[in-house]
């Protein structure tokens, strides 16, 4: 996401909306193809909803609807690896033979997760000298942290495959050295769910054009596909900071920060998952060197909270920013601004593609 310093921030909400019901698709198979259609469960009469399905090489990842069904058309004949993925249970591989001119019904079952928690070392933060995802060699960490990844697949491929454009409700507040109210302004911006930021090790820091042709410099704070991303995990240390409690409820929390040789800014913070869903529920970011970042900034930090608006999808609902400055400044030359405050919330959806099934849940 893009935070203008000190204005607009751009945050990419993650958003599910309702997917196709492959139980619709009716058609015979065409002529030398063939149809597979399933279920996606983790018991009889217990569907997973919106699980992630693929064929490959042919038929690449794609939801399954709310009943956990799904359907894959026009398919050669072949020996194929279907892979099913869902965050909570463990991901599953399986080989099914296509015969042409027929029609194929699989059911899949997944096997509910569970983690160890306390076979894993709880590591105090530390700083970080060789980055990387948690491998092998430690399973159970490296388990629950694929929960988090799991998590950041399914909305980067929400939200190329269902394009949308989301609204974020806006509040821009202005403290002053006694942390008085010196100015608050709020707006509504509309972003687009494909406008995915890509993270660079140290490169936080971009030049933006405004509306009237000035140009603003902006800090791009990660979003949930960064977690996700190679190049992210490559240049992050991952720690697991143990059960700790979070709002009055407890969760499972990762910290994660970038090589202490990194002097460029960067970000560091803490994820917390659900300790029996294993969905993210909270986020928090600083920016390392924020100093070099923007002139003047003496720190910056977001907390982005999530909540399950399907079952077994989460959406980034709410982005809480500050902004203190090395400094005060003056404000229209009257109050001395110690620090900037912004509170993002999702406020709508609006589907650029029309989704099967017509669900539109609210933000």
């Amino acid at each position: 996401m893009k935070r203008a310093l000190p204005g607009a921030a751009a945050v990419l909400a993650l958003l599910v909306l309702g997917l196709p019901r492959a139980a619709a698709a009716q058609e015979p198979a065409a002529r030398g193809y063939a149809i597979v259609r399933g279920v996606v469960q983790a018991a009889p009469d217990e569907p997973v909803p919106y699980a992630v399905v693929a064929l490959p090489p042919r038929f690449p990842q794609r939801f399954t609807d709310g009943t956990g069904a799904f359907v894959f058309t026009r398919v050669p004949p072949g020996t194929y690896h279907l892979l099913a993925r869902q965050v909570g249970f463990k991901p599953l591989d399986t080989t099914v033979v296509v015969v042409a001119n027929q029609s194929l019904a699989v059911t899949v079952t997944l096997e509910r997760l569970t983690v160890q928690l306390e076979e894993i070392a709880v590591v105090a933060t530390r700083g970080c000298v060789d980055p990387g995802p948690p491998d092998a060699s430690e399973p159970e960490l490296a388990s629950l942290f694929e929960q988090l990844a799991q998590s950041a697949r399914q909305y980067k491929l929400l939200a190329t495959t269902y394009q949308f454009r989301y609204r974020m409700a806006r509040t821009f507040t202005d403290l002053d050295e006694v942390g008085n109210v010196a100015f608050r302004q709020t707006d509504t911006m509309e972003y687009v769910s494909s406008a995915l930021a890509h993270y660079r090790p140290g490169e936080m820091v971009t030049i933006t054009r405004l509306p009237n042709g000035s140009e603003t410099r902006a800090v791009i704070l990660p979003t949930l596909t960064d977690l996700a991303d190679s190049v992210f995990q490559a240049h992050h240390c991952f720690s697991y900071v143990g059960r700790v409690e979070q709002g009055g409820a407890e969760v499972v929390r990762f910290h994660f920060r970038p090589p202490d040789t990194l002097q460029a800014p960067d970000m560091a913070g803490d994820v917390d998952l659900d300790p029996r869903s294993y969905q993210i529920r909270r986020a928090s970011v600083t920016i390392t060197n924020p100093e070099k970042a923007q002139a003047g900034m003496r720190a910056a930090s977001s907390t982005i909270t999530f909540a399950e608006l399907l079952p077994n999808v989460v959406v980034q609902k709410r982005v809480e920013s500050v902004q203190v400055l090395a400094a005060p400044v003056l404000h229209l030359g009257a109050k001395r601004i110690d620090r900037y405050l912004e509170d993002q919330q999702l406020a709508g959806v609006r589907f650029l593609h029309p989704l099967p099934g017509g669900q539109q849940p609210s933000p």
